[in-house]
């Protein structure tokens, strides 16, 4: 070990909700724990304007929470260092972060999901053009005009509504026969004048020059493609677990998941997925709290 190397017990990587907790729950135990985090702090969660349906958080921003779960970890005793980890060194008995040259025994991922892309011609040329996936970020700059949201979970239903209180006519694309967000979310779009939900449709193009201007779509029942104007697009089809830094030979989920056990080891000794990064993953703030409870209860009884 070089004399500028730090030992901890244990490397948080990742400072989403279920980073930020696990990191805080570890340090409250008395647990030497360094968190690291490329400096997005608090991953997709920061984007959402008010959280709906979560206990103790309801109302708050994204933003808000995550602010004051990092004052927690760091009053805990987290050691928070930033940096975009790009790959792990196993040394003996443990792990290594060599850009920082910090070390521990036990290696928690947190690294959370990125959002899905349609993976549509113009998509990624009109990508922050009218492509977003961010309508607390983005809703303003379309006022009064009519976008398109593109999928059926409760992340789409959210921004939908968001958008539905500035935008013009909000228009809800999915692939299947029913919404899978929650009731709650349904009913509210449902209820608005602006919001209209369009089942079994594809976009299967978007177009436009220096923004979007129009979205060519296909229903599926009626095997009929059309093209209609939209000022934007909001695609939230899902997300894709971020597990690069576990290695290829962990065993993962169809979606790309780690597989873990309730107290959230994966199969390689010391080395836990918690939140998005594994398997089974119920997506919400009282799920990724729960992950960070389970992993942090291996610290205080015996491996």
């Amino acid at each position: 070990m070089s004399a500028n190397e730090t030992t901890h017990e244990a490397i948080v990587i990742g400072a989403g909700i279920a980073g930020l907790a696990a990191a805080r729950d570890i340090a409250r135990l008395g647990v030497s724990v360094a968190l690291v985090d490329s400096g997005y702090l608090g991953g997709l969660v920061v984007n959402v304007g008010a959280l709906e349906g979560q206990e103790a958080f309801e109302g708050q921003s994204g933003a808000d929470v995550v602010n004051g779960m990092l004052g927690e970890a760091l009053e805990s005793g987290a050691d928070y260092q930033m940096d975009d980890v790009a790959a792990l060194e196993t040394i003996d008995g443990g792990w290594k972060l060599p850009t920082l040259e910090i070390s521990a025994p036990k290696i928690i991922l947190a690294t959370g999901a990125d959002l899905r892309r349609l993976g549509v011609p113009g998509e990624e040329e009109l990508m922050g053009r009218g492509v977003s996936q961010c309508a607390f970020c983005d809703g303003g700059l379309y006022r009064e005009k009519d976008v398109i949201v593109i999928g059926g979970g409760d992340a789409a239903f959210q921004e939908a509504l968001h958008l539905a209180e500035m935008c013009g006519v909000v228009t809800i694309v999915m692939r299947g026969t029913t919404p899978r967000a929650r009731s709650a979310f349904v009913e509210k779009a449902n209820a608005l004048g602006n919001i209209n939900i369009r089942t079994n449709t594809d976009v299967r193009e978007i177009v436009g020059e220096t923004g979007v201007d129009v979205v060519r779509l296909y229903d599926q029942a009626l095997d009929q493609e059309t093209v209609e104007p939209f000022a934007a697009i909001f695609p939230f089809i899902g997300v894709a677990p971020q597990t690069r830094l576990a290695g290829p030979d962990l065993e993962r989920d169809a979606e790309g998941a780690l597989i873990v056990d309730a107290m959230m080891r994966t199969k390689t000794p010391n080395f836990f997925a918690i939140g998005a990064t594994r398997a089974g993953y119920g997506g919400q703030v009282p799920d990724a709290l729960a992950d960070a409870a389970a992993v942090a209860s291996g610290f205080s009884q015996p491996s």
